[in-house]
């Protein structure tokens, strides 16, 4: 199996075309490095792909740690378990370096097992209903594009064009619309693309200082109400060094900036940074690979910040005193990659193993477990 590092050099090397590749490529390449993953570019395109479904077995999730009375609120009572992982995005085929080849995995919410697809990621959406899809690599053998897949019938309703390199796709809240970064390879056009999900028209807002503000090639993430966006600004400092964050920046939906949160470290990535009040912020650190920061939302105040050894990206808010926490796993792989519930102090309350086959995935999904079947309920977390 090729390295992490490798396969991002791998997908550096299709990007090329006859015009310069965007800027960040660098910064992409030393995020992978230090975190030993890769920070993949997800890109629009013109493919076509026979789809199929192939049931794979799930490995039984395991919890263990005192994290057992945990409940959504934080408080007493009987062991909530409120989250599943519903998809694992980008898993590497080792019988191709690049991301073209990558697959998925998405839960069967009545059978407990996941459905092999073959998208280099997925994304469901809040109700679980549909899932955003990628394939490709924007090289000449591979173009890329993203579709929508509804579960229930299998079929992909395809977006058409090819607006430029673009990135960090995430629904938002209420379900009906796709946020997507847009990078073009050169020129002007930057900010990011908004879709409609139920008629895949797209739109395109333009936010000028992009390309100067975000030198470590960070996504547009969606407000908690679903009316504005963030992006972590960035500035080039050296060549050999990641950009300096210097605050995140607060959009409407037509790219309007309309506050700036002054923070200096740890950025805002495409999981669910915002805490469920939305008072709280929890940042990782792209190039650090365990450090965390909880940040007041309005003042950007540091309220926490802490270490979590061989984890550090954010999953998402488990509840309000609580994160999950993506753990890439030992560097020998005595350990296999998990989630890990933590506190806001980070001691780890809860862990929880990852399906079998999973290890390499880019992307981890987690959303409701309200509706599984009674043979999926022990997957709960």
């Amino acid at each position: 199996m090729a390295t992490q590092l490798e396969n991002a050099v791998r997908e550096a090397l299709d990007r090329l075309t006859d015009v310069p590749p965007p800027p960040d490529l660098a910064q992409a390449a030393m995020r992978t490095a230090g975190r030993h993953r890769i920070a993949r570019l997800a890109v629009a395109g013109v493919a076509v792909v026979a789809v199929a479904l192939v049931a794979v077995p799930l490995a039984i999730v395991g919890l263990t740690g005192p994290g057992d009375n945990l409940s959504p609120a934080g408080g007493q009572g009987p062991p909530a378990k409120p989250f599943v992982v519903t998809a694992y995005g980008g898993v590497n085929n080792p019988g191709d370096q690049g991301p073209a080849d990558d697959y998925s995995l998405l839960l069967d919410p009545d059978t407990g097992e996941y459905d092999k697809v073959p998208y280099n990621d997925v994304v469901p959406s809040p109700d679980g209903s549909q899932v955003l899809v990628h394939e490709g690599d924007n090289s000449q053998a591979h173009p890329s594009r993203r579709g929508i897949l509804d579960r229930a019938s299998g079929e992909v309703r395809w977006l058409t064009g090819n607006a430029g390199y673009t990135s960090g796709a995430s629904w938002s809240p209420d379900g009906r619309q796709i946020l997507i970064t847009n990078r073009p390879k050169a020129g002007d056009g930057g900010g990011f693309l908004l879709v409609d999900a139920a008629t895949l028209a797209v739109r395109q807002v333009e936010v000028p200082d992009v390309s100067t503000q975000n030198a470590n090639g960070l996504a547009f993430v969606w407000t908690p109400d679903g009316k504005g966006v963030a992006l972590t600004h960035s500035v080039q400092v050296s060549a050999r060094e990641p950009g300096r964050v210097t605050g995140i920046v607060f959009y409407d939906l037509f790219g309007k900036p309309t506050r700036t949160l002054p923070v200096n470290g740890g950025s805002l990535n495409e999981g669910s940074g915002f805490s469920p009040d939305g008072s709280r912020i929890a940042l990782d650190n792209p190039f650090v690979n365990d450090r965390i920061r909880i940040v007041d939302a309005t003042t950007g105040a540091v309220q926490y910040e802490f270490s979590v050894p061989t984890a550090g990206t954010v999953v998402g808010w488990y509840d309000s005193m609580h994160l999950i926490v993506k753990d890439y796993g030992d560097r020998d792989l005595t350990e296999r990659p998990n989630l890990k519930v933590v506190d806001l102090t980070g001691k780890v309350t809860r862990t929880v193993q990852l399906a079998e086959g999973s290890d390499t995935a880019q992307r981890v999904c987690v959303g409701s477990s309200a509706d599984l079947g009674t043979t999926a309920e022990k997957l709960a977390f």
